[in-house]
């Protein structure tokens, strides 16, 4: 008997810069959250070639986490957890999944971040 295993589907996550500090969204108004309201955030450089190590995560639960579904709501994240021209799994899990690979600027203590969903690294 074979067993196969299938890798969550991702959808695209919104990264825009706020305050100095990334911040994410999902622009996907059908994303709903569980009955704890839980939802997490978690970043690791992308290393294709190696295993995913997490250097940055955040979890949200309870009444008050608001889920960041338009940009006026995004979740920021520490400009500090970034270094510059290196390129980051950003994910955000919940209901679904959102993904981003984004690479980091930070010139004359200015961040930038741009998405590299669809370009090849």
């Amino acid at each position: 008997m074979n067993v196969g295993c299938a890798q969550p589907i991702s959808h695209e996550l919104k990264v825009t810069v706020k305050n100095n500090d990334v911040c994410i969204y999902t622009d996907n108004e059908h994303t709903y959250l569980g009955p704890d309201n839980y939802f997490i955030v978690f970043v690791g450089e992308y290393k294709p070639t190696q295993e995913f190590k997490s250097i940055y995560d955040k979890a949200y639960q309870g009444k008050y986490a608001k889920f960041p579904i338009k940009s006026e709501d995004c979740l920021s994240i520490p400009a500090s957890v970034f270094e510059d021209t290196k390129v980051y799994d950003v994910n955000l899990e919940s209901n679904k999944n959102f993904s981003e690979l984004i690479c980091i600027s930070k010139k004359k203590n200015i961040l930038s971040a741009k998405g590299l969903c669809c370009t090849k690294i």
